[in-house]
């Protein structure tokens, strides 16, 4: 039997509480890193499509799902070499995370590594089935309803021919369709109430939360329990099983929830050797390409995105409206569909915010208060930008949570609301430039 590198994922139930650990174990040599002249990373021109629910799938979107992976198979019959194919996507992920490369757990670059690696899997897919509309769908276990294997992925066979989404190594209980074990998801232990990406993503030399709770249990409950824990227990062959894929979707998911839900506490790290981090994968084209974990930080320039909201959550999530913006006039409006109720004093107070994401930060150093309307009044002030800019200040873009004043309110009812700037203790304003907004209420 053939030697490998493996590092195993391992959990141990106390008190109710999982306790994902990852020891490394013995050295491989069936995975050796990509070769090649690599090139920069180009943002993509694809369609913003967001990624569904594996729950949500409709029977042709699975098909497609199956037919993807099969020719995904296929390519590896054809020219195992092939660095599109099945086992070639495997050897990448057991290289930088269970052979001999710079392993990318339990650090920050835990989450853009595998959203990198997501894309292009999801890029030659779409270039396999010659689809862009294709993308990858998420295994939503933050949901109670959802924590057994999939039905899609648990048959050896699908309408009389070989699934693509079946492995041989899991087990019993991921074969068989039962539920997890709720000591994975401990109430007191959410990764999602974590208070900033370090204690929920980790740093430059630590692992986050999310990482060590539900990422690592559920590799371990679907792997095969025999050593070496084929194969989702094992990082050296976890993505040899197409759930991997689908896991680590959720995983994904779950960043871009964690951001969403506050884009200043939750903010990504703005450290240099964070943004900068380069990895390398084979692109559609069997290109080696040179990504960054600056390129990934926003996954619509990717091509897709997520819906907002999560199970994995705290009960008081807020509800996220996404308002009417008009960027020729940078006037915001509520939609009509939630004005009156808005509108209408309730029994129970509301908290309401105002986000704004890819809002173009000031291009000086200081304190910017942000107010609704022409006027730097006291009334209308809804929060503000404290920034400490760098060398590009002109291309940076930041995400804002900032009070829904009544005022704001009552003009983004009516004509719009207009949301300016100031430099602190002036009152000459210029309107904010930015991307989206949203309304949240709790």
């Amino acid at each position: 039997m053939a030697e490998f590198t493996r590092r195993k994922f391992g959990h141990t139930v106390l008190a109710g509480a999982v306790v994902s650990v990852l020891g490394k174990l013995r050295a491989q040599d069936d995975c050796s890193p990509p070769s090649g002249t690599p090139v920069d990373f180009v943002i993509p021109n694809l369609p913003n499509i967001q990624r569904k629910s594996i729950a949500e799938l409709t029977p042709d979107e699975v098909t497609r799902l199956r037919l993807a992976y099969q020719k995904l198979r296929d390519l590896t019959a054809s020219d195992a070499t092939d660095p599109r194919g099945w086992m070639q996507q495997a050897m990448v992920h057991c290289w930088q995370c269970g052979g001999s490369g710079t392993d990318i757990h339990q650090s920050w670059t835990f989450f853009p590594w595998h959203r990198a690696f997501l894309y292009f899997h999801e890029r030659i897919l779409c270039t396999l089935l010659n689809d862009n509309t294709f993308r990858l769908p998420y295994w939503s276990w933050d949901d109670a309803n959802y924590r057994s294997l999939p039905d899609i992925y648990r048959p050896a066979t699908a309408d009389g021919a070989a699934n693509s989404l079946y492995d041989l190594n899991r087990s019993n209980d991921a074969v068989n369709g039962a539920p997890m074990p709720s000591s994975i998801f401990p109430a007191l232990q959410n990764p999602m109430n974590s208070g900033n990406f370090a204690s929920f993503g980790g740093g430059s030399d630590a692992g986050g939360a999310l990482e060590n709770g539900p990422h690592g249990a559920i590799h371990m409950w679907a792997g095969s329990p025999d050593d070496p824990n084929p194969d989702m227990g094992n990082l050296s062959l976890a993505a040899r099983d197409p759930i991997f894929y689908a896991h680590h979707c959720n995983i994904d998911r779950l960043w871009a929830e964690f951001y969403r839900r506050n884009p200043v506490a939750h903010a990504n790290p703005s450290d240099a050797d964070f943004l900068t981090r380069g990895f390398q994968f084979f692109d559609e084209n069997k290109q080696l390409v040179t990504i960054r974990v600056q390129d990934v930080l926003d996954p619509a320039p990717l091509g897709f995105s997520y819906p907002p909201g999560a199970k994995l959550s705290d009960s008081k999530l807020p509800k996220w409206t996404q308002l009417q913006y008009d960027p020729a006039t940078h006037l915001i409006r509520l939609p009509e569909k939630i004005r009156a109720a808005v509108m209408t004093p309730g029994v129970i107070a509301v908290k309401r915010s105002l986000v704004l994401e890819k809002v173009q930060v000031p291009v000086k150093s200081g304190t910017y208060n942000v107010f609704v309307g022409n006027a730097a009044a006291a009334a209308n002030y809804l929060g503000y930008i404290g920034i400490i800019v760098g060398r590009h200040a002109h291309n940076n873009k930041c995400s804002l949570v900032l009070n829904a004043s009544n005022e704001f309110l009552q003009s983004a009812a009516g004509a719009g609301a207009l949301v300016i700037s100031a430099p602190a203790g002036t009152t000459s304003g210029s309107r904010l430039e930015f991307g989206s907004a949203y309304l949240t209420e709790e």
